[in-house]
């Protein structure tokens, strides 16, 4: 339950992912971060072109096969670009650790059905590690990652840069499409009942007004038609605004009306695994036993149904999301074997996937699920060759130096874990800096150097202070301060 937990409260907080070192539904507002230098490879495969083109227009590049071609990291340049060609925008927010971000943009980007779009749109990827775009993140923040919206001109308001669409986590062709055409219809006016709420919706969660959110999200089921495209949508964002408004009880209620209504993409496993998160917050409340019980079944038996079903619109990384979501609740079910054999099939998955991945970037989408599922096995020390590759083929990549220290240790080895967490760290930058920092310091805790422990989460101090607004995250500073404390409290010493 635990990963299941963490998971959701991404999602409800910041973004999506598993337990440890998480990161889809992973990291948290703590894990978040900017600073230093190299921004990987990946970066460089959306990267801006070298000289700064008068046109803005003209910095959109179409890298590694994707159908659209996108402005790296300059959403002035893609507003101003709009402004000329009088058409929206499309905002991708992603970072290099997020599998989902890695899988849409090496699976559904390359679809070539998105080159109708080229022109009824400008498309912009903003790596939100990058203090580049810390302003742009704290305009338009995201939910988990990635986060994507279409902004342009509001005919209601006659902002230019308005919210327009907005969705958060892995879409299909078909969900990726509706929102678009989400976007298109809110520019033209033309969003009326439950998309006139949904759009209400979510430029209330973009403000974090979340009780409007949940009045709007209401109000545009009740009004949507039954082959409503955006239910899915719409009923995960509810679910999800409840569990960060800590209503769980709420979060209960819609989980067992809707469960089954979320489709067979991606958001129902996100929906089902925010539900889990606020089952397990109830989970003291004695009167709710046999309901909470009752949940778990149903949503094992939801998430067996979505990996069972070969045509369900899902990514190898979806489906990995969902058998390891659905081992957890196996476990808590206490059926350990057979969340042992999800887990080894979804191992094979993943290990099959990366092996025929077309590019060692494609196959880095899959390093943190395997990573995951290898410990879950107790095994983590037979994936280390498949990351030294990834390290080796990916040399500006401080993704898989990273996960080889959190590994090694998850073994035990620590000199290693300490190595390859300490190359990370020369490499990585902004507020995933301090996911690494925060490895870094429970290395030196296990290896009984409680003055390089001390270091470590002083740095991670730091780097919250430097961080600006957009990045800055009060409740991980404070956080990181209490660790220092810690630290120097009395019964420090005693440990």
């Amino acid at each position: 339950m635990k990963r299941l937990l963490a998971i959701a409260i991404v999602l409800a907080a910041c973004d999506k992912k598993p337990a440890g070192q998480t990161d889809h539904a992973e990291p948290t507002a703590a894990s978040r971060e900017e600073g230093g230098s190299a921004a990987g490879d990946h970066a460089a495969e959306r990267k801006p072109p070298g000289a700064a083109a008068a046109d803005p227009c003209g910095k959109a590049h179409a890298e590694a096969n994707e159908a659209m071609p996108w402005i790296a990291d300059d959403l002035p340049s893609a507003l101003a670009c709009a402004k000329i060609r009088k058409v929206p925008v499309v905002v991708d927010l992603w970072a290099p650790w997020c599998h989902t971000c890695l899988s849409m943009q090496s699976t559904v980007f390359t679809d070539p059905s998105f080159k109708a779009d080229v022109d009824r749109f400008v498309f912009v990827a903003l790596d939100t590690d990058k203090e580049v775009n810390a302003d742009a993140v704290a305009k338009y923040p995201p939910s988990a990652w990635p986060t994507f919206y279409v902004v342009g001109q509001d005919a209601t308001s006659g902002r230019s840069d308005a919210v327009l669409a907005r969705f958060v986590g892995a879409a299909s062709l078909a969900q990726f499409h509706a929102f678009l055409e989400a976007g298109i219809k809110a520019q033209q006016g033309g969003a009326a009942g439950a998309d006139a709420h949904l759009l209400g919706a979510e430029r209330a969660i973009a403000v974090k007004d979340l009780a409007t959110a949940e009045q709007e999200l209401t109000a545009a089921l009740a009004q949507a038609p039954a082959d409503w495209p955006r239910r899915p949508d719409a009923l995960t964002s509810l679910i999800s605004t409840k569990h960060k408004r800590k209503d769980s009880a709420g979060c209960l209620d819609v989980a067992e009306r809707s469960l089954d209504d979320t489709g067979n993409a991606a958001a129902a496993t996100d929906f089902l695994v925010t539900a889990l998160a606020c089952a397990f917050e109830l989970k003291a409340e004695a009167a709710l036993a046999d309901r909470i019980k009752k949940l778990r079944e149903r949503a094992a038996a939801r998430f067996a149904k979505l990996v069972a079903d070969a045509s369900a619109p899902l990514s190898i990384d979806d489906r990995s999301d969902a058998l390891a979501n659905l081992r957890e609740v196996l476990d808590v079910l206490g059926k350990p074997a057979e969340a042992k054999a999800t887990a080894e099939k979804q191992r094979a998955m993943l290990d099959d996937a990366a092996a025929k991945a077309a590019t060692p970037m494609a196959a880095m989408t899959y390093n943190w699920q395997r990573c995951d599922v290898y410990v879950y096995l107790g095994k983590p020390l037979e994936l280390v060759p498949a990351l030294e590759k990834s390290a080796k083929d990916l040399p500006s990549e401080y993704d898989p130096r990273a996960r080889l220290g959190w590994i090694y240790l998850k073994a035990g080895k620590l000199p290693e874990a300490a190595k390859w967490t300490d190359e990370a760290l020369r490499m990585v930058y902004g507020p995933r800096k301090a996911r690494v920092l925060g490895q870094r310091a429970e290395i030196a805790e296990k290896q009984h150097d409680r003055a390089a422990e001390k270091l470590f989460r002083q740095e991670t101090v730091k780097l919250w202070e430097s961080l600006p607004p957009g990045q800055a995250s009060p409740e991980a500073l404070a956080k990181a301060k209490d660790a220092v404390a810690a630290l120097d409290a009395p019964a420090a010493s005693a440990r």
